[in-house]
């Protein structure tokens, strides 16, 4: 058996980044490539799933983007936690049966306690199953839809929100147009059902391209799974190699480890919520420095937008819009590295041309 390769955190970063398709060479051309390469995209936000896939393409801009998100290509879904993710809709086909089953249960309890019997549940399923397959549904239609079969809004639209939450997970619908701000629901992807062993060596497979250097314990974080399927996922995974870290023993695909780093910093721009420091069970620890958790991750659920330097979060950052320009604000956590500012001056340079607006970069003082 080779012998592991060995990484510095600095190189276990550079390869999650390189994974995540925020390296230049690693980077896609289109928004379902980008989805998955990513394997998906936070996406609760549309505005900071435009940001996640700014930060994994090359070519696009946010206009172009969200034509594209227009075909069938590319859908947003909720699957295994309860936020909406941006998926390559071939992806969603075969995941969806794999992962579902396990959060449908919580989700079914909560219509029943919201007063959704199952009868209920089935005929509002059959319903706007049916009125998908006829054409886009915007989400108003899809409400009064709703109403009409006698199940309520709840309370700030929360029975709405679960019964669409169900939909997606049995698969009647998905929100399509997929970066579009005006939710609109369209018909989902046909199921393509996988033995579920194999189906999870697969799952093992596709998350080590997208978060490798990896262990089976991060594995099971990010897809809510019993650690025992995680085991038997990792044993299907097919041909790995090991790397030691400083968080242990972990598992990458070979290619993945054969990538060059950049010897200049690489510097990024990521949204909100991004999976970058989302992917893994214990990733913020390596990725955010000791003592800045809270500036990443506040609470309550929400990740502010992150400033990387080799793939360590150097800041947070937020846009400010104005009429035909931006600025992008840094909020370092100290002094920057060095060399790090003219990679922030290029990505701030490169946020407005997504946006199609010109962009400058403010940096508070550190």
């Amino acid at each position: 058996m080779a012998k592991p390769a060995e990484l510095s955190d600095r190189e276990l970063r550079l390869h999650w980044m390189g994974s995540q398709r925020l390296l230049p060479g690693t980077r896609a051309k289109t928004v379902a490539a980008a989805a998955k390469g990513a394997l998906t995209i936070q996406a609760q936000d549309v505005p900071a799933a435009s940001l996640g896939v700014r930060a994994r393409t090359e070519g696009l801009t946010s206009d172009r983007a969200a034509k594209q998100a227009r075909g069938a290509s590319a859908c947003r879904s909720w699957l295994m936690r309860n936020t909406v993710f941006l998926f390559a809709a071939a992806d969603l086909a075969w995941m969806r049966p794999l992962l579902a089953e396990r959060p449908m249960g919580p989700a079914v309890r909560r219509l029943g306690q919201l007063g959704v019997t199952d009868a209920k549940r089935r005929r509002v399923m059959e319903a706007l199953g049916d009125r998908v397959a006829a054409g886009p549904l915007p989400r108003a239609e899809a409400i009064e839809l709703i109403e009409s079969l006698g199940v309520g809004r709840g309370e700030n639209n929360s029975t709405v929100y679960w019964v669409l939450h169900a939909a997606a997970l049995e698969g009647v619908l998905v929100v399509g147009p997929a970066l579009d701000r005006e939710q609109v629901y369209a018909a989902a992807p046909a199921s393509t059902q996988i033995d579920r062993v194999e189906g999870l060596g697969r799952l093992a497979r596709r998350y080590l391209d997208a978060y490798g250097p990896a262990g089976p314990d991060d594995f099971a974080y990010f897809f809510k799974l019993p650690k025992s399927e995680a085991r038997t996922a990792w044993e299907g995974a097919g041909r790995t190699v090991e790397a030691e870290t400083s968080r242990g023993t972990l598992t990458a695909l070979p290619a993945t480890l054969e990538r060059p780093l950049p010897d200049a910093p690489a510097v990024r721009l990521i949204g909100p919520w991004d999976h970058y420091v989302l992917g893994w069970s214990k990733g913020r620890a390596t990725t955010v420095p000791p003592g800045f958790e809270r500036e990443v991750h506040p609470g309550a659920g929400y990740l502010r937008a992150t400033a990387l330097a080799d793939g360590l979060a150097v800041g947070t950052w937020k846009l400010e819009r104005r009429r035909g320009s931006a600025t992008v604000a840094v909020k370092p956590f100290g002094k920057l590295p060095r060399g790090a500012r003219p990679g922030l001056e290029a990505e701030a340079a490169d946020v407005g041309r997504w946006l199609g607006v010109d962009a400058e970069l403010r940096v508070a003082p550190g």
